[in-house]
């Protein structure tokens, strides 16, 4: 693991302005493309500390590793065994992981709670009329040229599509076939 401070030669307090303008110096003195002494290799490290560096979550973690890495080690206690380490590593306690009901079931009580507010605010279903579409149980009227559209079933019209089949289709023996004005095909009308 690298130290980005060495490498852009910048103290740990330093903020992104100078770590920016260090960054920039080191990479003009170690870059061999723009004259610089340095190697690929060298560009590659800065490049890294850059990319810690400019990162508030890379830096931090960074600062972190350190930060841990400095501590010294603490033994364990020794349990009623007589052990008195874990080989190295002392693991913190994890405890068992919580589902957060409370929070679900509010949330699950809110929502039922707000379907129904809207229910009751939002009054009846109002039945929506034609939209234009021709298809099963659609009301249909025919034009001037003969060709079918849906109306609301309420107004005048022929009769009731029972399905909406292709220009090369047939329609069923007790129904009659209309051209449907969208072009979309047959319209089976039941009269």
């Amino acid at each position: 693991m690298i130290d980005p401070y060495a490498v852009l030669r910048v103290s740990p307090r330093a903020d992104i302005g100078e770590i920016r303008a260090a960054y920039r110096a080191r990479m003009r003195e170690a870059h061999p493309d723009g004259g610089g002494a340095g190697d690929h290799a060298d560009v590659a490290r800065i490049a890294e500390a850059w990319s810690i560096l400019s990162s508030p979550t890379k830096r931090a973690a960074h600062d972190a590793a350190v930060a841990a890495a400095s501590r010294p080690p603490t033994n364990v206690a020794a349990s009623s065994t007589g052990s008195t380490s874990h080989g190295g590593s002392n693991p913190l306690p994890v405890g068992r992981a919580r589902f957060p009901w409370r929070f679900v079931l509010a949330v699950a009580a809110g929502g039922a709670a707000l379907v129904m507010l809207l229910h009751i605010v939002g009054g009846r279903n109002v039945p929506r009329g034609p939209d234009g579409l021709v298809g099963p149980g659609s009301c249909i009227a025919l034009d001037a040229v003969g060709a079918g559209y849906e109306v609301d079933c309420a107004a005048t019209h022929v009769g009731v599509a029972r399905e909406l089949v292709p220009f090369d289709g047939a329609c069923d023996s007790d129904t009659v076939a209309v051209r449907d004005r969208q072009g979309m095909g047959m319209v089976c009308l039941e009269q």
